[in-house]
């Protein structure tokens, strides 16, 4: 079984790697990954707000968006309500991967590789800069970490990210959701 101090010492694309391998050799649990994933996301909460805190505006979160260090893969936003679920202020999309015919061919069966996110946010915040941060930061752990990322790992790491307490976090998005 991989320990978390094992992990901890990772790049999170290694951190992946290794637990997808371990994953395929069954050697840990799905509490397992859920717990390093929570761990791993609320330390990179940590350091993003070391690097850019202590104010997290919208011009500092388009460069943590730059930040491979910070986020995974590339990620744009764009602000299209029909795109989302009524109730929802946003929504992170896999871009997918533009292939040839052959290649999709030879990656039959295999999942959808991806090279870039868009995340989605309704077009109601599209002049709100002040609360564009606290939104999509919400959406980050999908992007680095896909369905292992839980709604309480976007909570702590949003909150870690803006210095917040995360019932603060949490009740800060309940009220923007209200206003749609």
């Amino acid at each position: 079984m991989i320990g978390q101090e094992d992990l901890s010492e990772l790049s999170p694309l290694e951190r992946q790697e290794a637990l997808d391998r371990a994953a395929r050799e069954e050697t840990i649990t799905e509490e397992d990954v859920k717990s390093a994933v929570g761990d791993h996301a609320e330390e990179r909460a940590r350091a993003i707000r070391a690097k850019y805190g202590p104010e997290i505006d919208y011009e500092t979160l388009l460069t943590i968006l730059e930040d491979r260090e910070c986020v995974r893969y590339p990620v744009t936003i764009e602000f299209d309500s029909g795109r989302l679920e009524p109730g929802m202020f946003a929504c992170a999309e896999l871009v997918p991967e533009e292939i040839s015919e052959e290649e999709a061919e030879w990656r039959d069966g295999y999942e959808e590789s991806c090279d870039e996110y868009v995340i989605v946010v309704h077009e109601a915040f599209k002049e709100r800069r002040d609360v564009l941060p606290a939104l999509i930061l919400y959406h980050l752990v999908v992007v680095n970490y896909g369905d292992f990322a839980t709604a309480a790992d976007a909570e702590v790491f949003g909150s870690t990210v803006l210095g917040l307490d995360r019932e603060e976090y949490y009740s800060l998005l309940c009220d923007l959701t209200d206003q749609l």
